[in-house]
């Protein structure tokens, strides 16, 4: 499913003394299958506007046959939503007790069936890197972390065709981090899924998205694919990722590292070269 946004203009608490401009006259084409990083502060109304939970003020969202626009009909709210699955920084909110209630609600909202729930509630802890302990866990009883993985698990449970991830690596460790990203990869190179990740974390990032496209103030400022990453003006906006910088210097001082793009392959090159 392609995603285009065409001229969108959108603000919060419009004609109050809140009012923010979160996107004015922004274009972007999100392929299906592909790993798209939008980069920004407070960008989880997007998630919102491809979910038809907020209306854009101008311009609209096209999300394959579906139109989003100010004031434009949607047949089937539900059906569209079933095809996006939107982690949330917060507030983190669950409506079952239990872990294993909450994946089971989700599925029934979205009218997913299975003939045997309860296997398919523990694959899908498992792709998010939880066992089986957790099914009896109440959820108000688990860390910031693991709540995410929960949410993730529920999207994964009904079989989202786009994930839509908000500041999803905030408060990970580095192996967890770590496994996302290959897990991401592997949900696009095997299932072509198509995921967006919302926030300011290039080290995240990096390597793993085809386009990034970076917003400031609500304007799109810079967009290109991931050798966006060694464009000095990137950096007027967010913090340059560390194996970035490392190159970068190598590079003035006559080492040209850059086609390295995975730290544990560099610093393999590194090993070998030295004298």
């Amino acid at each position: 499913m392609e995603i285009v946004f065409n001229k969108l203009c959108y603000k919060e608490n419009k004609g109050t003394a809140l009012e923010r401009t979160c996107f004015e006259d922004v274009n972007m084409i999100i392929n299906q299958g592909e790993i798209v990083g939008i980069v920004g502060e407070n960008l989880g109304f997007i998630g919102e506007l491809i979910m038809a939970i907020k209306r854009p003020n101008k311009g609209e969202i096209k999300l394959g046959d579906v139109v989003i626009k100010r004031s434009s009909h949607i047949n089937s709210v539900n059906a569209l939503r079933k095809k996006i699955g939107f982690v949330t920084s917060e507030p983190l909110v669950f409506i079952g007790k239990t872990v294993k209630e909450e994946i089971k609600l989700t599925m029934k909202n979205y009218g997913y069936r299975t003939s045997n729930v309860t296997k398919h509630v523990v694959d899908s802890l498992k792709i998010v890197g939880l066992s089986e302990d957790y099914l009896d866990r109440e959820v108000n009883t688990l860390s910031y972390t693991e709540k995410k993985r929960v949410m993730l698990a529920c999207a994964m449970s009904y079989n989202a065709e786009v994930l839509i991830l908000e500041d999803f690596e905030k408060g990970f460790i580095f192996r967890d981090r770590e496994y996302f990203r290959k897990l991401f990869l592997k949900l696009r190179n095997k299932f072509n899924k198509t995921i967006i990740l919302l926030g300011t974390d290039l080290t995240f990032m990096f390597d793993i998205v085809n386009k990034v496209y970076v917003i400031n103030r609500g304007k799109m400022v810079l967009s290109d694919d991931k050798n966006i990453f060694y464009e000095d003006k990137l950096y007027k906006y967010v913090e340059m990722p560390a194996i970035v910088e490392f190159t970068k210097y190598a590079k003035a001082n006559g080492h040209n590292i850059l086609e390295y793009t995975d730290i544990k392959e560099l610093i393999k090159e590194l090993y070998r070269n030295v004298k």
